[in-house]
């Protein structure tokens, strides 16, 4: 794997402020040292290690980072690639999707390293996929389709036996959901389902789906895409003015947008720190995808700002001719972010932003993050 590892001077908040740790970014590069794209999406608690895929020569490979090196995940005999959509708080557990003899099939992989493809509904054209994982592998969550008897449905699985619970859609409308976050313990998921239109929800096992709140003006469409590590702050996306807009939930359920330049046609929020303070995504203009698509950093303080420009004016980073697209995780702690941007050689790859204690809220809002935002 090539890498390459770029650090700026400590900063100096102020006088009275001792000087903080130097700011890094990290290329992670691709699974055979010359890929044509990689990408990052998820981010063990701690930072350590990084969930992703890359493609290139070998075809597409799963991959997580490790600090040091891209070590790629085996692949059941009969599948093809796999896309890495989440590893487990502790780095140990990965899922994914993959395509096999009989279509697509949600796959994990437990702490040694096997995979597993997990079970779908026994019916003619069954197909799955593994969308989130909780701190321990233990819990997992994504969706089931069956093509020929048409429906959507969320599902989530455990690692022990593969066990699955299909936990269905709402009421009215078409079959159509999935499960596509859940708090580090497993108890606690959010995604969407369909009661005529597409609702962002939260679903627990006691109390079922609870479809989200919406904001003044808005469709009431939406996608909740993930949720914080100890519940509380849920992020995704709300549908206002005909467009997909980036936005988080309080505790409460209660809907806020996150701000939409001009400039761009849609974008949604993808994770957030676990006390809510900071949240990260991607605007997009015209198509969806990581090439149209730029990274944003929200903070109660300074709202939602290009990321790169976080990191360029507020750290002193030099990026040397990268773009940053898409930020798709970050830590409890807020210090630690993943996404894809393109390279100065014009790549789509894989990178980690870390910035040492105190951490992005400190450095970002100043200590008055507290003050600006309730927290969980």
């Amino acid at each position: 794997m090539t890498a390459t590892t770029k650090t700026a001077a400590a900063l100096v908040l102020a006088a009275a402020t001792p000087a903080l740790a130097a700011p890094t970014f990290t290329a992670l590069g691709f699974a055979d040292g010359a890929g044509t794209y990689s990408h990052a999406t998820s981010v063990s608690d701690d930072g350590r290690f990084v969930g992703g895929h890359s493609e290139g020569g070998a075809g597409l490979i799963p991959l997580i980072w490790d600090g040091t090196s891209a070590n790629p995940l085996a692949v059941p005999d009969g599948f093809i690639g796999a896309y890495v959509n989440d590893i487990s708080g502790d780095g140990t557990h990965a899922v994914a999707i993959t395509l096999g003899p009989d279509g697509f099939r949600g796959i994990h992989w437990d702490a040694s390293g096997i995979p597993t493809v997990m079970p779908t509904p026994s019916l003619p054209g069954a197909s799955s996929a593994i969308v989130a994982i909780n701190a321990d592998g233990s819990v997992m969550s994504g969706f089931t389709e069956q093509v020929f008897f048409p429906s959507v449905e969320s599902d989530a699985w455990t690692s022990q036996g593969g066990t699955q619970a299909n936990h269905g859609d709402l009421a009215g409308g078409a079959r159509d959901a999935s499960l596509t976050g859940v708090t580090n313990d497993g108890t606690t998921f959010v995604g969407y389902a369909d009661d005529g239109m597409r609702r962002a929800v939260r679903y627990t096992n006691a109390g079922g789906f609870e479809v989200l709140g919406t904001v003044a003006g808005g469709s009431g469409a939406g996608f909740a895409v993930n949720i914080g590590a100890q519940g509380g702050t849920i992020v995704g996306n709300l549908e206002f003015g005909g467009v997909e807009t980036p936005a988080y939930w309080d505790t409460d359920g209660t809907a806020h947008l996150i701000g939409l330049p001009g400039s761009f046609d849609g974008g949604s929020a993808n994770a957030c720190s676990a006390d809510g303070g900071i949240i990260v995504g991607a605007w997009y203009s015209g198509f969806a995808d990581e090439l149209s698509s730029t990274a944003f950093l929200w903070t109660a303080a300074d709202g939602a700002r290009p990321m790169i420009d976080v990191l360029t004016d507020d750290y002193g980073l030099d990026l040397d001719g990268w773009t940053l697209n898409v930020a798709t995780d970050i830590t409890p702690d807020g210090n630690t972010i993943v996404g894809v941007g393109l390279n100065p050689d014009g790549v789509l790859e894989a990178f980690k932003v870390t910035v040492p204690a105190p951490g992005v809220p400190a450095l970002l809002g100043l200590g008055s993050l507290a003050a600006a935002r309730r927290r969980r």
